[in-house]
């Protein structure tokens, strides 16, 4: 049986990483881009919504390898 690339925990540190991640691009965000709303104005932080993106992802795709 081979070692899942992730623990249950690293997963869920890496999906939280990449939300608290985006909330920071929000706040940031949120005073140049005043026509959208908060939440959505996370998206214009360019490279930084990317890696948050991937935190997301590799959370999630550590918690599928675990328990498939």
């Amino acid at each position: 049986m081979q070692k899942p690339p992730f623990t249950f925990w690293q997963s869920c540190a890496m999906i939280i990483l990449g939300v608290i991640l985006y909330l920071v691009d929000c706040l940031f965000q949120c005073r140049t881009h005043p026509d959208v709303s908060w939440i959505q104005s996370g998206m214009y932080s360019g490279w930084g919504f990317l890696f948050d993106v991937a935190c997301v992802l590799t959370g999630i795709y550590g918690l599928a390898k675990l328990f498939e």
